[in-house]
């Protein structure tokens, strides 16, 4: 049997979701490369003016389609544009006749575009790692057979695909690893119904690593709540305090331990890894 990027399992999931503050997620139902700017999907002066707009903004970059590749409008392409810091997530959807039309959208103005509600995006680029196509797709599909509308995604590569298959919950940019149907199912029905599931999460995008780490295990205590109720510092030596809306108060110990070098995507050579240990955890009672 080859062994592939997803093999390892020994890797701890908190702390690893790829830090994004923002998504930009483009509708595109043609073959995508190893990126969104390595293939054929843009021009090359549209890709460019894209590319640009996105960075300016501090927005990452991905295409998507539904599963089974059920197009739009017709001559439509849909545009879901994501703000993942805790208490600023939103959701918003435009739509676009041409890839050109994107560093057009008025971004700046908040009432802008059509809110939308939570969506779920399945990293299934093959191009990039093949775990993500093989472990992902049929996740994707069972997922989106539950949902009439456009929320369920197939999405172009996201970081950490050794962690396949990947689902990213947006806007607020939880993140899953290894999940199974079921837990595919319960991220975004929880995220619909207005709290986190903890089954499988890696974190949250727009918090750094030992943070991530942090939230998800104070999660873990409480229970689904919702995304923007904990907010997290750290003093950079290992020490994150975990703030609840209601003025609790956790402070935890967050210590990085090197793990045996594995593979981080199919065929590259061995490299090392890291592991974010939660050490302490203690809840203020003042």
């Amino acid at each position: 049997m080859t062994e592939r990027c997803s093999s390892f399992t020994d890797e701890p999931l908190p702390g690893t979701a790829t830090t994004e503050t923002g998504w930009l997620c483009i509708e595109n139902e043609s073959g995508w490369g190893r990126d969104p700017f390595s293939g054929e999907t843009f021009a090359p002066d549209v890709g460019r003016a894209i590319d640009r707009f996105a960075d300016e903004r501090g927005l990452r970059v991905l295409l998507v389609r539904r599963p089974g590749r059920a197009g739009g409008v017709r001559g439509r392409m849909r545009v879901l544009v994501a703000n993942s810091v805790p208490g600023e997530t939103t959701l918003r959807m435009f739509t676009v006749a041409d890839y050109a039309d994107i560093p057009d959208l008025p971004l700046d103005d908040p009432s802008a575009g059509e809110p939308a509600g939570p969506i779920a995006l399945v990293c299934t680029n093959g191009k990039r790692d093949v775990c993500c196509a093989v472990l992902g797709r049929p996740i994707a599909t069972s997922l989106a057979g539950r949902y009439a509308e456009p929320v369920v995604w197939e999405c172009s590569h996201t970081g950490g695909h050794r962690f396949a298959p990947v689902v990213i919950v947006l806007p607020a940019g939880h993140t899953y690893g290894r999940v199974t149907v079921a837990q595919a199912e319960e991220a975004l029905a929880a995220a619909r119904a207005g709290v986190v599931a903890t089954a499988g999460l890696r974190g949250r995008s727009s918090i750094p690593p030992a943070e991530q780490a942090a939230e998800v295990a104070v999660r873990e205590l409480l229970g689904p709540v919702g995304p923007d109720v904990l907010r997290t510092g750290s003093d950079g030596a290992g020490t994150v305090t975990v703030r609840h809306e209601d003025g609790r108060v956790w402070t935890v110990t967050v210590t990085a331990e090197d793990l045996p070098p594995r593979m981080m995507s199919c065929g590259k050579k061995p490299s090392a890894a890291r592991a974010w240990r939660i050490s302490g955890l203690i809840a203020d009672e003042n």
